[in-house]
C-alpha cells in the first residue's frame, strides 16, 4: 500500500485539515477578543506558533492511533484494517466544515468591526493621553489668503499601544517623519510645537489647515509591540477632508529608518503633482535601538523645556553613552545643554556653555554636515563674539533645514543682536509662519513690528506671545513700550517682574520696591541711590537693565562690562531697544561692543541700521 492511501486510510490528512480549521477558528476568535482583554498582539502570534506545533502531534497522534468499539488503540496497519475508519472520517469532514464555517463567519464580522475598532482605540488612546497635556494653547488666527500647494504640516500620531508610556514613541515617530519632510526641496512643513497643539481639539481638517496656513495634513496612528511596530499613514488635502493617501505599515523596530523613508518618498509621490518629482533618503543615525528610544524621549523633554531639561540630558547622555557616534543625540544634548541658563541654574560645578560646545563639536566630527549642531555652533559663537563665524555656521545650518523654525529664530537673534532690525525682522517673518504658534518667534516679531515704527500693530502680538507661553520677555517688552509711549509704566512694570524667572529673587525684591519711583519723580533720587547701593554691594552684570530704566546709563555700563557672564544674551538681547538709546549713545558702549565683537562685524556688512560708527571720539551715533 503507497503511503498516501496509508494516511488517507489512517484519517491523518482529514485529521491535520480539521486542527488547521480549528486553528483558523481560534485565529479569529483571539484578533476579536484579545483586544478588549488588553493582550499584545504578540499574544496572537504565540498562538500561531503553537498551533503549528500541535499539528505535528495530531498528525502524529492520528497515524498512530485509531479509533475502535472498544475506544483508542494503537493502529497495527492494513492487516487488522478497522471497519470503525470509515465512520471516523465521515465525523472528522463533517467537524471540519463546521470549523470552517465557523472560523470563515468570524473572520466575515472582524472585518465589518474593524473600523469601529479603529475608532475606539483612536479615543481611547486620546483619552489616555490627554490628562498629560498642558493646558491647550491658543489655536492661530484662521488665515484668510490661500494655503501654499507646497505646504504640510504632520499632526501627533495616535498612540494604540498596550502601554500609554509608549505616547513618546509615537510623538518621536510623528517628529522624525516631520523632520524627513523638512528635507524635501520646495516643501514647507510646519514645526512640531504648531502642529501638535491640534492633538485633542477635535478640530476639523479644514479648519487646521486655515489656521496653520498649509494644504495638506499628515496623521496617522502607531501600535507597538515589542520588537515589532504598526504605522498608520494618512494624507489629507486640508482644504477639501479628502484622503490623498493611505496605508498601514507593519514592520520590525530595526528597520524603522527605511519604514520613514517609505512613508516619506510615498506622500512625496502623492503630491508629484504640485510639487514634482523628489527622492527621499533616510540615512540610520544608529544602529542601537535602545539608544534611538532614548534619544526621541530625551528630544521630546528638550522640546518642552523648563523642569524637562535635567531628565532631556539624562537619556541623551545615556543614548550617547550606548552609541558615541549618535550624531542626532549629541546635537540634542548640545542644544539642551545651550539652552538650561535661560530655564534654571546651572549645575554646581558644570559650565553649561562648555558642556554644549563639546557635545556640537562631537555631533560635527560625526557629521559635519548636521544642521542643528551647526545652529547650536552659531550660537555659541555668539557667546565668544565671533559674529561672522556665527553667520556663517547659521547659513549652513539653513541651507541645509530650510524649514526648521527655531534656526529661523536664532538667525533673527544674531542680526537683532548686531542691530540689524530691519534683517532680523524678515528673519522672525519666517520662523513665525513655520511656527505660528510659538510664543517666542511671534514675541521677537512683535519687538521688531515697534521698533520699525508699528507699536500699535506689536501690542496684540507681544499680549498673544504672553498668553503662548513667553510671559517674562512679553512683559519687559510691554513695559518698555509703555515707557516710551508716556504711558504710566507703573502697571506693566510690576507684572514684567512679575513674570520674569531670570530675575535673581534679591533683585526682584529691590525692583518692586522702586516702582513707585516710576510715577513720581520726587523719589527719583532716593530710589536711585538704593539701586546703586545695591549694584554696588553684588556687582553683576544682570544689574545693568535696571540700572538703565532709572536712568543711571553710567553705572549701567560699568555693570554691562562686568565679568560676570551670568544672562549676558539678556542684556544682548535688549540694548537696541528705544529705551536704551542712552545707553547705546554712551562713550564706553563701544567698548561692550568690542567685547561681543560686533565692530568686526559692522566692518564687513555695516553698521547698525539707522546708525553711524564714529572714529573720534571712538561712539555710536544713532538717529533717534
Amino acid at each position: 500500500m503507497s503511503l498516501l492511501s496509508e494516511l488517507k486510510r489512517r484519517n491523518v490528512i482529514r485529521a491535520g485539515l480539521a486542527w488547521l480549521a480549528l486553528g483558523w477558528l481560534l485565529v479569529a476568535m483571539s484578533n476579536l477578543l484579545f483586544p478588549a482583554l488588553n493582550l499584545p498582539i504578540s499574544a496572537v502570534r504565540w498562538l500561531i506558533f503553537g498551533l503549528l506545533v500541535a499539528w505535528v502531534g495530531v498528525l502524529w497522534f492520528a497515524w498512530r492511533y485509531e479509533l475502535t468499539e472498544g475506544g483508542l488503540k494503537r493502529d497495527h496497519g492494513p492487516a487488522g484494517d478497522n471497519p470503525q475508519n470509515a465512520r471516523t472520517a465521515r465525523r472528522i469532514d463533517q467537524v471540519t466544515v463546521v470549523l470552517v464555517l465557523a472560523a470563515l463567519s468570524l473572520s466575515l464580522l472582524q472585518q465589518f468591526l474593524a473600523p469601529y475598532a479603529r475608532e475606539r482605540e483612536a479615543a481611547q488612546a486620546a483619552a489616555v493621553a490627554a490628562p498629560a497635556q498642558s493646558p491647550p494653547a491658543p489655536l492661530p488666527p484662521v488665515r484668510t489668503e490661500p494655503a501654499d500647494p507646497h505646504s504640510i504640516a504632520v499632526l501627533p500620531f495616535a498612540n494604540l499601544s498596550p502601554e500609554a508610556n509608549d505616547a513618546y514613541f509615537a510623538d518621536g515617530l510623528a517628529e522624525e517623519l516631520r523632520n524627513v519632510l523638512a528635507r524635501i526641496e520646495g516643501l514647507k512643513v510646519i514645526s512640531r510645537s504648531s502642529s501638535f497643539v491640534f492633538r485633542d481639539a477635535g478640530t476639523p481638517s479644514e479648519e487646521i489647515g486655515a489656521r496653520l496656513g498649509v494644504a495638506n495634513l499628515v496623521e496617522g496612528s502607531v501600535r507597538r509591540e515589542g520588537d515589532m511596530v504598526r504605522i498608520t499613514v494618512q494624507l489629507i488635502d486640508a482644504g477639501t477632508d479628502r484622503h490623498l493617501w493611505s496605508n498601514t505599515y507593519e514592520r520590525q523596530l530595526k528597520d524603522i529608518f527605511q519604514l520613514q523613508q517609505d512613508i516619506s518618498q510615498a506622500i512625496a509621490d502623492a503630491l508629484a503633482a504640485t510639487l514634482g518629482v523628489r527622492t527621499v533618503q533616510v540615512a540610520p543615525s544608529t544602529q542601537d535601538l535602545q539608544a534611538y528610544e532614548l534619544y526621541l524621549r530625551g528630544r521630546q523633554l528638550f522640546v518642552q523645556r523648563g523642569a524637562n531639561l535635567p531628565a532631556a540630558r539624562d537619556l541623551l547622555e545615556q543614548a550617547v553613552a550606548r552609541d558615541p557616534d549618535f550624531a542626532d543625540a549629541w546635537s540634542a544634548l548640545a542644544g539642551t545643554w545651550y539652552v538650561w541658563r535661560s530655564y534654571a541654574a546651572e549645575p554646581k560645578g558644570i559650565d553649561t556653555i562648555e558642556q554644549s560646545a563639546l557635545a556640537a563639536n562631537r555631533a560635527l566630527a560625526l557629521d559635519p554636515q548636521h544642521a542643528g549642531a551647526l545652529a547650536v555652533s552659531a550660537r555659541l559663537a555668539a557667546e565668544s563674539g565671533q559674529r561672522l563665524r556665527e553667520f556663517d555656521l547659521i547659513a549652513r545650518a539653513l541651507a541645509l533645514e530650510r524649514n526648521n523654525a527655531n534656526t529661523w529664530l536664532w538667525k533673527g537673534l544674531g542680526e537683532y543682536e548686531v542691530g540689524h532690525i530691519d534683517a532680523a525682522h524678515q528673519s522672525f517673518v519666517q520662523a513665525q509662519r513655520l511656527d505660528p504658534l510659538s510664543g517666542l518667534n511671534l514675541g521677537w516679531l512683535a519687538i521688531t513690528t515697534a521698533q520699525r515704527g508699528d507699536i500699535a500693530a506689536a501690542r496684540p502680538m507681544l499680549r498673544q506671545a504672553h498668553t503662548l507661553g513667553w510671559r517674562g520677555p512679553a512683559s519687559r517688552a510691554l513695559f518698555l513700550l509703555a515707557s516710551e509711549s508716556g504711558d504710566d509704566p507703573t502697571e506693566p512694570y510690576l507684572a514684567w517682574l512679575h513674570d520674569d524667572d531670570s530675575l535673581a529673587p534679591a533683585q526682584r525684591d529691590l525692583a518692586r520696591g522702586l516702582a513707585p519711583a516710576l510715577a513720581e519723580p520726587e523719589q527719583w533720587g532716593p530710589m536711585q541711590q538704593r539701586l546703586l547701593a545695591a549694584s554696588a554691594e553684588r556687582p553683576a552684570r544682570e544689574w545693568a537693565i535696571l540700572l538703565q530704566i532709572f536712568g543711571l546709563t553710567d553705572a549701567a555700563l560699568t555693570a554691562a562690562l562686568h565679568t560676570d557672564a551670568a544672562n549676558s544674551r539678556t542684556l544682548s538681547l535688549i540694548q537696541w531697544m528705544p529705551a536704551f538709546d542712552s545707553f547705546r549713545a554712551h562713550a564706553r558702549f563701544l567698548e561692550l561692543a568690542e567685547r561681543e565683537g560686533l565692530p568686526a562685524y559692522w566692518r564687513q556688512h555695516g553698521p547698525p541700521d539707522g546708525c553711524t560708527v564714529l572714529e573720534s571720539p571712538p561712539s555710536l551715533e544713532c538717529a533717534q
